[in-house]
């Protein structure tokens, strides 16, 4: 296991530096902007958030094939992968015949096999509170509860004197609860990837930004053309997976026909954290409030690190940019009111600015569901090159199942 080395809170960790894909020095010295291949694999891989680096380790578990992931910043999961709620999550809230509730459930029982396997990656199962406030929330409820049923998902109804029993901050009129739920070190999953990568003879790529890609002459394979340090380095690759996560719609529409081209909306949420040394709540498990019916999210709820720290969020705000990061502190208030209606006793001053994230969706502001796009874009002539776009949460959950789909795509490649 490599050893991890923070810069900042949540976000950072630095690959050891021998683990960079080796240039061949002569190159340094000269731009390169033919598109005659300095490198050939059989597989790359965009991105190196969670997704990516799970679908590059399963495809490294192939004898005989070169795997290359590339990802344009210094460090791996610096964006999605490292700034979301790292839950487990069930797979209860969206359509039955969903990508995001088969690969979900799919997803889940992976990575508890995996982690149940290895002592390197903490996770507990910690359980959800699905709490509702009034009739109607309570209906949907119900419908949650009857729709678990269906997919096989375990829940059960609270009896209504054990809830303030068990968690006597909380206040609902009825809660579902989820044990299957759980919370994850994000970064150790994605370390453990990396280990087993490198382990499998697969190799990855930092600091190296896909630019263009072009497909070859005779149907065989893909040019991707990388910048890395100044230089353009044109890599021929048989097969191409875009997991690029916030920047997935732009790989893709690189090498798309403009009238099948990819739109992502940026959603940024807010996490508020909670600390009160001198009369603090205690709260066990996950509770999340009844989700929006359109599941933009699934509404600003309670998660507990694995030190059982907690805090609250994400909200919703959708911005044109994939980089701003920028905590906006009037969003308190929002938190104060919604926390509200499941802790009561929840105060303003106890309650501190967290971090950020940005969730790359494919829906835009009142628009209904949309699921993951993961595809091979065979109608457009385009095969063994593999579209994964719109990968939020679930994602984390998922990374397992997504890979899993994607080698199985590629079965004959």
């Amino acid at each position: 296991m490599f050893p991890l080395t923070r810069n900042c809170r949540f976000t950072k960790f630095i690959l050891p530096t021998h683990y960079n894909f080796p240039i061949n020095s002569s190159l340094r010295k000269r731009c390169i902007t033919s598109i005659t291949p300095e490198i050939s694999v059989d597989y790359l891989i965009i991105g190196g958030g969670v997704v990516g680096l799970s679908i590059t380790e399963r495809l490294s578990r192939r004898k005989g094939k070169s795997v290359l992931l590339v990802e344009k910043n210094s460090r791996l999961g610096e964006e999605t992968s490292s700034r979301n709620s790292e839950v487990i999550h069930a797979g209860l809230y969206y359509p039955n015949d969903s990508l995001k509730t088969k690969l979900c459930i799919r997803g889940k029982h992976l990575l508890y096999d995996l982690l149940s396997s290895t002592s390197s990656i903490p996770f507990a199962r910690v359980g959800k509170w699905i709490v509702a406030q009034d009739f109607e929330e309570e209906q949907y409820l119900r419908e949650l509860y009857e729709k678990s049923k269906q997919i096989q998902v375990e829940t059960y109804f609270l009896p209504q004197s054990e809830i303030s029993a068990k968690e006597p901050y909380i206040s609902g009129k009825q809660v579902l609860v989820s044990p299957t739920t759980g919370i994850i070190d994000s970064h150790s999953l994605m370390n453990y990837f990396e280990w087993k990568i490198k382990e499998q003879e697969g190799d990855i790529a930092l600091r190296h930004k896909v630019v263009d890609i072009k497909r070859c002459s005779q149907d065989k394979g893909y040019l991707v053309q990388i910048e890395n340090e100044n230089l353009i380095i044109t890599i021929r690759a048989n097969s191409v997976i875009n997991s690029a996560g916030l920047f997935s719609d732009k790989i893709a529409n690189y090498i798309l026909p403009p009238t099948h081209y990819y739109k992502l909306y940026y959603v940024k949420g807010h996490y508020f954290a909670y600390r009160n040394r001198e009369n603090p709540i205690k709260v066990n498990r996950l509770i999340f409030p009844v989700p929006p019916r359109n599941l933009t999210n699934l509404g600003t709820h309670l998660t507990l690190d694995l030190q059982g720290k907690i805090r609250f969020g994400p909200d919703v705000l959708y911005q044109n940019s994939p980089n701003d990061y920028t905590m906006n502190h009037d969003r308190i208030h929002s938190f104060v009111d919604a926390i509200k209606t499941y802790i009561p006793s929840i105060k303003q001053e106890h309650l501190y600015p967290d971090y950020t994230g940005i969730r790359p969706k494919l829906q835009g502001p009142e628009e209904p569901f949309k699921d993951f796009i993961i595809k091979e874009e065979i109608e457009h002539g385009l095969k063994g090159f593999v579209n994964l776009v719109g990968i939020e949460s679930p994602g984390l959950t998922s990374s397992l199942a997504i890979a899993e789909m994607v080698d199985e795509i590629l079965l004959d490649k």
